[in-house]
């Protein structure tokens, strides 16, 4: 029989009815002094988080941003940024967060593509990532130019560039912007925001190629986010752990889920794992979302014993798959109830879950039952027809009212938004299956899922095949092209501290226990892996590396 996630309907009432705005706005009136925001020394309340948003939104203001105008922000994780986001929402205006590990060339893509008017940035970022300097190459009518007055050739639409870190040429500062939102009113910024709203534009960095502008509304950031926070066991009293990028899906997402439960965002500039550590006993840190080789790297930590882990109660696991292992090392060592999720851009954010305190089984092995606010099947990629149980193919979302999960599209990409989302289902591009009682697992991407011979191969089955190997801490398999079979595998293993094996140790591992069809050709010892922000593996950048180490050629 058929299980469904039980909430409540509140995110029903609040997804339809109220903005992001709306609710920052409820907490402030009805909390003024519960702490919002920690950041090292720094401990902001909702009143200040409310205030110092509506300061940036008048500085924007004065700036000549209005409803509708795209504000990019480009900088690492810190409160500016939080007070950024809402004051750019509370205008009416459409919020573009860019990846702060993107070079010249991706930032010359946002800048164009995303048609940006105001720009909000850093000197530095980490003090080593001259983002000023990038940004000067890119547009050097900035060392001519008043603040305010930013006339380029390339990017015409960009007028305002805000620097966090004192005076740059061209370029408001942090000061002189709250010096402008004085000169402006209340009434000034007052602006009739709807829920349907088109909010902010998220770049995904993605794991194979260039970015797409997936652009998201009120109801699907606000329906989502209070589901989450209620599965996630998420109250007033809760302190949320932030390790992950602010710029990302996930990053906004803890943002918000704090928000609609009252809770406390403690942020990390960037993620260290004894930093973690150490802030996880110090903030006495009750709710964590690591992506896996985040918690993989606290939990390999030499120290994490050393401390108090008692106060974390809750962990979720997400943005990339979580191996069985992981899950349950997790648990018997932090003590803590974890459970997975999956999610994407396109859809919000999460559109499964597995409830908290759910059996072992359905933690360690699956992605959980669809949330609410939206159906999940499965469906052949070929045929489009819905998949049985325990059939393989590819996860569709279809939203259960309007803007309730799905993006509104991909910004300036109709044809790309025509052929992902069809006849009202959101083709996710990866692969999985439905089990009797509604529980989903992932077995792979259709782009990812390579063939040998003319038979399919799932990475991520190899992939937990391999970590049962007790030399292995982690892996990631990808499909290189072979003459004679058209594909085979390699696999990219970090092993254990002080472990040593060889390719042929590996093979013999695999031989008569899987296929052997999936048993890695190549085998390449490495000390890390190739990691988007959020921590997922950039696997198109280990098969380029494979294809060039080996000398191999593509098949056409």
């Amino acid at each position: 029989m058929k299980k469904t996630l039980h909430v409540s309907d509140r995110w029903k009432e609040l997804a339809q009815n109220k903005t992001l705005i709306h609710l920052l706005e409820d907490v402030a009136l009805e909390s003024p002094d519960r702490e919002a925001l920690i950041f090292g020394d720094q401990r902001i309340t909702y009143s200040q988080y409310w205030e110092n948003s509506r300061q940036l939104a008048k500085g924007l203001y004065a700036m000549g941003i209005r409803r509708g105008d795209h504000v990019g922000i480009w900088m690492t994780n810190r409160p500016e940024w939080c007070y950024c986001r809402f004051g750019i929402y509370q205008l009416g205006a459409v919020m573009i967060p860019i990846n702060t590990r993107f070079g010249r060339d991706d930032l010359d893509y946002i800048l164009r593509q995303g048609d940006i008017k105001a720009l909000i940035t850093e000197r530095k970022f980490l003090g080593k990532i001259d983002a000023m300097g990038m940004l000067r190459t890119l547009v050097p009518e900035l060392d001519n130019s008043k603040p305010g007055e930013v006339h380029s050739d390339t990017y015409p639409l960009l007028r305002n560039v805000v620097c966090l870190n004192g005076t740059q040429p061209g370029c408001f500062s942090w000061s002189e912007l709250m010096q402008l939102a004085k000169n402006i009113s209340d009434q000034d910024i007052e602006t009739e925001l709807k829920p349907e709203d088109l909010i902010h534009i998220i770049f995904t960095s993605g794991t194979t190629g260039f970015p797409k502008g997936v652009m998201s509304s009120n109801i699907g950031q606000v329906g989502y986010s209070t589901i989450t926070a209620e599965g996630f066991k998420l109250s007033e009293g809760s302190r949320l752990l932030d390790v992950v990028p602010l710029f990302g899906n996930i990053g906004l997402g803890l943002m918000s889920f704090a928000l609609v439960a009252g809770a406390t965002l403690v942020m990390m500039n960037r993620f260290d794992p004894l930093d973690a550590i150490k802030l996880i006993e110090k903030e006495k840190i009750t709710h964590g979302h690591f992506v896996p080789t985040m918690l993989r790297d606290i939990l390999s930590h030499p120290d994490m014993d050393k401390y108090d882990f008692s106060s974390l109660k809750y962990i979720k696991s997400g943005g990339a798959y979580a191996p069985s292992a992981l899950i349950r090392e997790a648990r018997e060592r932090i003590g803590a109830l974890i459970n997975n999720g999956y999610g994407l851009v396109e859809a919000s954010g999460l559109s499964t879950w597995v409830p908290m305190g759910d059996t072992d089984e359905h933690v360690e092995k699956t992605i959980g039952l669809a949330m609410p606010n939206c159906e999940v099947v499965i469906r052949d990629p070929k045929s489009d027809r819905e998949l049985p149980p325990e059939t393989e193919g590819e996860i569709c979302i279809k939203e259960m009212f309007p803007g309730s999960c799905h993006m509104k599209g991909y910004y300036k990409k109709p044809e790309l938004t025509a052929v992902t989302i069809v006849n009202g289902w959101l083709h996710t591009g990866d692969l999985g299956m439905t089990d009797e009682e509604g529980y989903f697992r992932i077995t792979g991407r259709v782009k990812e899922m390579f063939s040998v011979g003319g038979f399919n191969v799932s990475p991520p089955e190899v992939e937990e095949f391999l970590l049962k190997n007790p030399k292995i801490e982690a892996v990631s398999v990808v499909g290189v092209p072979e003459e004679r079979l058209g594909e085979i595998g390699a696999a990219f293993i970090r092993l254990k501290k002080g472990q040593t094996a060889t390719e042929e140790e590996i093979r013999t591992f695999c031989k008569d226990r899987i296929a052997n069809i999936k048993v890695p050709r190549y085998v390449f010892f490495v000390e890390e892996f190739p990691l988007n922000p959020q921590g997922k593996v950039q696997k198109f950048k280990q098969r380029e590396w494979a294809v060039k180490k080996l000398g191999l050629k593509e098949i056409r």
